[in-house]
């Protein structure tokens, strides 16, 4: 390559190449000449134009040397700083320029085959990852469907099974509420059954009274007396209200109760009770002591049931106290918060531990001829009604329970 810096003239000043020094890039004029002379001190030189040819603007300058001509590529900047007009040139070879070029086209096409070729490899490893992706999702989603269509038919036969374990469950409870229902009916028929002499014995009274009532006021219409007549006739009624009030009593305690409970003043299931047995307590010569005041509390319940759990809490009390000197029975009422409390308590000789710790057993009985049923019968009533029945602590002769039931106000 070649180097050289020029005058604002076009004066070789200093050049790598000797034989270009003070020699111009074109004919200089005389006056040119002249100046350089008087510029450069050189009179003797004659400034002889080089054998330099510039391009049309393409970059290029061609130098003849010897009839060869040579094509360079060329590079021109001003010297900044210098004297004005002073340039830098640098020339090299075309064909070195036109290699490197070359060298560098083919460096920047095996650059680009190697970015291509690196693209499409990650191109294709992207697509390879995103397919080998797909189809490892295809696979997980093909074995979640088996997983749950298998978990579905696993599920779907346990509900099927759980299903009919329910409907038996359901048949064998209905079963058991009947069994119990008609163990209940039947303890409260094995009641009526116990007091049908009493019954009878209070139903025969106001039989025998009508009659003579009846005789009485023949005998005083026959003699004219019409106002003892009608006396009579009063009485009459009167004695018909009160069996109608026995059988109507028993017809009620008969009937199988219905399935839901309404509000009942306690009080009412007392005086049911006792009405049920006035027959065997007067019979038995028992004194029974009725809560005090005429307040009633009012719990949730079905009479004739709560009067079953009385009926047999009363019945056990009078078997106990057979025999008994002045035998007694105390009912009393109680409210503790929103519970209320009935207690049925005797003064016979009372539970041993034994027979305390198995009361509440089916078929466990102190008695000769009982079955064991009716205290097992009373406490599942109490707890259909949402309450509890249970032995109180002994404190004394006697037996007392209680029944604990929610009250309503």
């Amino acid at each position: 390559f070649l180097v050289f810096v020029t005058d604002e003239r076009g004066v070789v000043l200093a050049t790598s190449q000797p034989d270009w020094r003070f020699r111009a890039l074109a004919p200089l004029s005389a006056e040119d000449v002249a100046a350089a002379h008087e510029q450069l001190q050189l009179a003797d030189a004659a400034f002889e134009p080089l054998p330099f040819r510039r391009g049309a603007g393409d970059g290029l300058a061609t130098i003849d040397n010897a009839g060869k001509p040579r094509q360079f590529v060329e590079v021109v900047q001003d010297l900044p700083g210098a004297v004005p007009g002073w340039r830098l040139w640098l020339l090299t070879p075309a064909d070195a320029a036109l290699s490197s070029a070359a060298n560098t086209a083919r460096l920047t096409t095996l650059l680009g085959l190697l970015l291509l070729g690196l693209l499409a490899y990650v191109l294709t490893r992207r697509r390879r990852t995103r397919r080998l992706r797909q189809e490892a999702l295809a696979r997980m989603n093909v074995e979640l469907e088996s997983r749950v269509s298998t978990r579905t038919a696993e599920l779907t036969r346990s509900n099927t099974a759980l299903a009919g374990e329910i409907a038996e469950r359901e048949n064998a409870e209905a079963k058991v509420r009947r069994l119990r229902d008609d163990l209940a009916q039947a303890n409260r028929l094995s009641i009526l059954g116990q007091i049908a002499a009493g019954v009878a014995h209070e139903i025969n009274q106001p039989v025998a009274a009508i009659r003579t009532y009846a005789e009485n006021a023949g005998r005083f219409l026959d003699s004219g007396k019409t106002g003892s007549a009608s006396g009579n006739l009063t009485s009459i009624v009167s004695m018909t209200e009160r069996i109608g009030a026995i059988t109507g009593t028993l017809r009620t305690f008969a009937r199988r109760p219905g399935v839901a409970a309404s509000p009942l003043p306690v009080r009412e299931a007392i005086d049911g009770a006792l009405s049920l047995l006035s027959g065997r307590i007067r019979d038995s010569g028992v004194t029974i002591v009725r809560p005090r005041g005429n307040a009633s509390p009012v719990v949730m319940a079905s009479r004739i049931r709560l009067e079953q759990i009385l009926v047999n809490l009363l019945q056990n009390a009078l078997d106990a106290m057979k025999d008994q000197p002045d035998p007694r029975i105390e009912i009393e009422l109680a409210e503790r918060d929103d519970r209320v409390l009935i207690s049925v308590r005797d003064n016979g000789p009372g539970l041993g531990p034994e027979a305390a710790g198995n009361l509440f057993m089916p078929f466990q009985t102190t008695k000769e001829k009982g079955l064991g049923l009716g205290l097992v019968i009373s406490q599942e009533i109490a707890q259909e009604l949402g309450g509890t029945l249970r032995l109180d602590p002994g404190n004394g002769s006697g037996a007392s329970f209680t029944i604990d039931l929610r009250r309503i106000e």
